[in-house]
């Protein structure tokens, strides 16, 4: 009896509990989701187009939006709270750019890249919805080509950028309106880093880093302070970024052939240049290097340790800047940084020469597959030869191409371009004209693909990508492009520039047009400034 009764006492209370949860209310939440906001980049231009996003809302359960309200938030994608010391809500209440549902902000924020939010709060719940979007902002000298230009015997820079594929922006003369003299122009040393990048213009009265916001020099800017000896000019005509290299160095080349470098750590604190290097180890003999750097341009984590090629043009050899392992206590290698060039010792390869060459160096360049190409003109003659080489880990470099130029031009030749993947070299001349040769069939001789009479070619290149640097399709295809600047000698100098565009779809294919702008000032030299580059 007293198990029946005990039975029926947790039958009672089970059902009484039943009967409790049966009396409670539940609401269902009417949950927001937010449409038309994209995922891919709002590309615009600082302090002339106005972020406009028009959201489409959906409430799970319908009804009316009167309840909700709207909050929109727009920050550097790195930006940290508390900087300064300024109050978290504080900070964050900088960051909002709009509280209404439709966003119409005239965007005034510098260059870069930001991230935004767009907040929605039902006010009868307490509940916020938060969708992200991202903006990059840019001006029309943030990305794009920098092309230095001559009039009246004066610097002058102008512009190409993109914000599409088929959409470009030039702008003329964005030094018009500068307060100082540079007298004619020479050079652009261009060396992208994701945190300290070098923009040089060489003109007559030095060189100077352009500002990273403007691409405007001031003296402020001008290199001269960033050597210890202070000169009175100082004039660099090429240069070079090293950050597969171990220790990373900055590298620079002057007009008078000295070669000065500083490790990148040294850079980020502000250390100068001290003394030029080029001189052997152990020789007291300085020798003048040429302006070409040899290099893995790309940066790559399994080639960290790649040897720098010079050319000696006093002794006519090439050389290697370079650091010597050594194994510290774990028992791992670290790199300690020579402080002058060596002699280049081959690995051997496939060719067969010397790193004495007894020619002058007319052109070297590297590309990402690790391959130095360069060509060398034998004294007192008309005779080019094509060199090759590959830089491998740990210092070494391989020999790998060694053939006779064969030209079928008679007037002389100013540039030269190698193709990023064909095996095929371009080459320029003093009348206009632009030949391929290729290495693949070095038997042949060179055949004539352009001409541009009455034209000066200043400056025929490819452009090579950058690492730390996200890039659309369309973007990646111009690597394959050929860059072919000049100006028409029969023109006024501010509108006599050109500037074409050229693509391979194979080897031995024609060169096809894919772009031409022209009525830019008399070019001098030009370089490609990449997207994210706003650090000094």
């Amino acid at each position: 009896m007293k198990q029946l009764l005990l039975y029926l006492s947790v039958f009672l209370l089970a059902s009484s509990c039943y009967d409790d949860l049966g009396n409670y209310e539940y609401t269902e939440l009417n949950n927001v989701t937010v449409d038309s906001i994209s995922t891919q980049w709002y590309e615009k231009y600082s302090y002339a187009d106005t972020l406009k996003i028009d959201p489409v809302l959906h409430l799970a359960l319908g009804g009316s939006e009167e309840h909700l309200k709207f909050e929109w938030k727009l920050m550097p994608l790195h930006a940290q709270y508390n900087k300064d010391s300024i109050p978290k809500e504080v900070q964050k209440a900088g960051y909002v750019i709009g509280k209404e549902k439709k966003l119409s902000y005239p965007l005034t924020e510098k260059p870069g890249d930001y991230a935004g939010f767009f907040y929605v709060k039902d006010t009868l719940t307490g509940i916020s919805y938060k969708t992200d979007f991202y903006v990059r902002l840019r001006t029309a000298v943030s990305e794009g080509w920098m092309i230095l230009c001559e009039e009246a015997g004066k610097a002058r820079m102008d512009m190409i950028s993109y914000t599409s594929e088929n959409e470009k922006l030039v702008s003329h003369n964005i030094w018009k309106e500068l307060d100082m003299e540079l007298g004619k122009p020479y050079k652009l040393v261009y060396n992208y880093n994701r945190t300290y990048t070098s923009r040089l213009a060489y003109c007559e009265a030095g060189t100077f880093n352009l500002d990273p916001e403007t691409l405007q020099p001031s003296e402020e800017n001008n290199m001269l302070w960033q050597f210890s000896e202070n000169p009175d000019k100082v004039e660099i005509v090429g240069g070079a970024t090293m950050m597969n290299s171990d220790p990373k160095r900055e590298i620079i080349v002057t007009s008078e052939g000295e070669l000065y470098w500083r490790k990148y750590d040294d850079l980020m604190h502000g250390i100068q240049f001290t003394f030029p290097v080029n001189r052997l180890e152990k020789s007291t003999e300085y020798f003048k290097v040429s302006r070409y750097i040899g290099y893995r341009p790309h940066y790559d984590w399994n080639s960290a340790t790649c040897s720098v090629i010079l050319y000696d043009e006093t002794n006519c050899r090439f050389l290697a800047l370079e650091s010597e392992g050594k194994q510290n206590s774990w028992g791992n290698t670290e790199y300690e940084a020579k402080d002058y060039p060596n002699e280049l010792s081959f690995t051997g390869g496939t060719a067969d020469y010397e790193a004495v060459t007894g020619k002058d160096l007319v052109h070297m360049e590297g590309n990402r597959e690790g391959y130095v190409f360069a060509v060398l003109k034998t004294p007192e003659s008309e005779n080019y030869d094509i060199y090759g080489m590959i830089t491998h880990p740990k210092y070494k470099v391989e020999r790998t191409h060694y053939m006779r130029l064969l030209p079928a031009n008679s007037d002389k030749i100013t540039h030269f371009a190698f193709h990023p993947l064909f095996r095929t070299l371009y080459y320029a001349t003093e009348q206009g004209d632009v030949w391929q040769f290729n290495l693949s069939t070095p038997e042949k001789k060179a055949e004539k693909i352009l001409s541009f009479p009455n034209e000066h070619i200043s400056v025929m290149k490819f452009q090579c990508p950058v690492a730390y640097v996200q890039y659309a399709d369309w973007e990646k295809a111009r690597e394959y492009w050929l860059y072919i600047a000049s100006y028409d000698t029969t023109k006024e100098e501010s509108v006599s520039g050109i500037f074409r565009m050229y693509d391979f779809p194979q080897q031995t294919s024609a060169p096809v047009l894919k772009q031409e702008i022209n009525q830019l000032g008399k070019i001098i030299d030009i370089a490609h400034r990449y997207k994210n580059d706003y650090k000094k």
